[in-house]
């Protein structure tokens, strides 16, 4: 998973490079209006609300993910345009989760059913799968 974040935000760096690249913005004089990034949107705290949907990020329903193993969580969220992810440990022993296979998951945020913009961060609180959810 730490893979994803960091792919995410090198691309949202590269995306910001060339933003600043604009020649246009440069021959007129003005600015290029500000534009939410990815990595603007990772920035944000995990229990934060849903992102209403922009240009370039559709809107989509968030799939109901309790119960599943957490890599087959990531996997799920992924194929349905979910990219920002993170996951925390739903006993509050502050373990990282760092064999996804071997955790599920507990809770969800936002919850299933949640109709959001898919530049939404999930964040998922887990259990090891030998473990009872809280």
């Amino acid at each position: 998973m730490r893979t994803h974040h960091t792919v995410t935000l090198l691309a949202a760096a590269g995306c910001l490079a060339l933003a600043g690249c604009d020649p246009q913005a440069a021959d007129t004089g003005s600015s290029p209006a500000p534009a939410e990034t990815a990595a603007t949107t990772a920035l944000a705290p995990a229990g934060s609300t849903p992102v209403p949907p922009k240009a370039g990020r559709p809107a989509a329903v968030v799939p109901d993910f309790v119960g599943q193993v957490l890599q087959s969580a990531q996997d799920g969220a992924q194929a349905a345009g979910f990219h920002l992810l993170s996951s925390h440990d739903a006993l509050g022993k502050n373990r990282h989760q760092v064999l996804d296979r071997n955790w599920k998951v507990c809770t969800q945020t936002p919850a299933a059913g949640t109709a959001t913009g898919t530049g939404t961060k999930i964040d998922f609180g887990t259990v090891k799968n030998e473990e009872s959810c809280p």
